[in-house]
């Protein structure tokens, strides 16, 4: 298991990692193989909207074998609908979510899953950003007998750590700067990045998480320790800090700030660096904290996205507000319009962005953003 926390941290700013860490999760539990994806959580589920889709067996990637899964048995998975009702962090088996009927007849469980790996799996559900929900699947050897309790336990433990890759990849991704490097994410715009010292002193910041530290409402620096406002989360930030300091394991939090209706008014992301002895570094950063604000999206307004993308006036609000992380039945909301009018929108801004998928049109509204001139 040591061997899957070292690589569960590397893969958060590599993605291209995500094999080896698979291969290394399946050695440690016992499994065939499995599968991470990220769906939108407000879509049809005869349509699938995946943000990330990667299955493995063995160790091998299945690019087939997903498409054929996308194109003609997704519609007929009994187990779909049910799955985005499964509470976070708990573990269902195939036939926790299918009657024994189903069992026997389902085209997906007792034909397209048993002809190509194991159905004998277990499916997890955890929350992502911006309206989105991951889906972690794992499987083992058909006809082996029971799941053992030591290998349950192990897939148990590793659930927070597997969601919390996502999520930072998810934030990167929003601030599409997924292959930055450690120094080059200081000079982004779009994300807030703190590099704390083994003392939880902050060396550096970039200006997004200056301003957010000068705000003081809900995250400070008390004698160049990073703190946070509320009592009670200032402790669990410490308990953050501390297990990436003492074990390298990383953490998500969200802050509440004083009058704003959202619970998640700045979202930490709290990641392990492991040193670089081969350089001379001597600012001894051993811990990463990348800020998201999901409601304020950094640098642009609706009329500057409006003029540079020649957008009306309600594409160019519906963009910003999708690009702050909202879902579209929150974008209706918000703007008192009804979902299939949000929707509508969407597939204008599709057409006139030359976007295919929701998650691109927010990555451009927020790379764009991120380069657009300050004040």
């Amino acid at each position: 298991m040591d061997q899957v926390g070292r690589l569960l941290q590397e893969a958060v700013f590599d993605e291209s990692r995500w094999p080896e860490l698979a291969a290394s999760i399946d050695s440690a539990c016992e499994l065939i193989g499995s599968q991470l994806c990220v769906v939108a959580a407000d879509v049809d589920d005869t349509v699938p909207d995946f943000r990330f889709n990667r299955g493995l067996i063995r160790g091998e990637p299945q690019e087939d074998l997903e498409s054929e899964y996308i194109e003609h048995y997704h519609s007929l998975d009994e187990r779909v609908p049910r799955m985005r009702l499964m509470r976070f962090g708990r573990l269902y088996h195939n036939t926790d979510l299918l009657t024994e009927s189903e069992q026997k007849s389902s085209p997906v469980y007792a034909g397209f899953i048993p002809r190509h790996t194991s159905n004998d799996q277990f499916n997890i559900r955890m929350p992502g950003h911006g309206g989105t929900s991951m889906f972690w699947v794992v499987a083992r050897e058909m006809d082996r007998g029971g799941w053992s309790f030591e290998n349950l336990k192990r897939i148990e433990l590793l659930v927070p750590h597997v969601a919390h890759f996502v999520r930072v990849r998810q934030a990167l991704a929003a601030a599409d700067a997924r292959g930055d490097a450690l120094a080059a994410l200081l000079d982004r715009t779009g994300l807030g990045v703190l590099h704390p010292d083994r003392h939880g002193r902050v060396l550096e910041a970039n200006e997004r998480a200056r301003r957010v530290l000068a705000e003081g409402d809900c995250l400070t620096q008390r004698k160049n320790q990073l703190r946070a406002r509320a009592r009670h989360e200032d402790a669990r930030l410490g308990r953050l800090l501390t297990a990436c300091l003492d074990r390298g394991v990383g953490g998500s939090m969200a802050l509440w700030r004083p009058g704003d209706g959202r619970a998640d008014s700045l979202i930490l992301h709290v990641c392990p660096v492991r040193p670089d002895w081969t350089s001379f570094d001597t600012r001894g950063v051993v811990v990463q904290v990348l800020l998201v604000e999901p409601g304020r999206t950094p640098g642009m307004d609706a009329r500057q996205l409006a003029e540079v993308y020649d957008l009306t006036a309600a594409e160019s609000r519906v963009a910003l507000l999708l690009a702050e992380g909202q879902s579209v039945g929150e974008v209706a909301a918000s703007t008192g319009r009804t979902d299939s009018t949000v929707r509508w929108h969407v597939k204008n801004l599709h057409s006139k962005l030359d976007v295919h998928r929701q998650a691109d049109l927010v990555r451009l509204v927020l790379s764009t953003a991120a380069a657009a001139p300050t004040d």
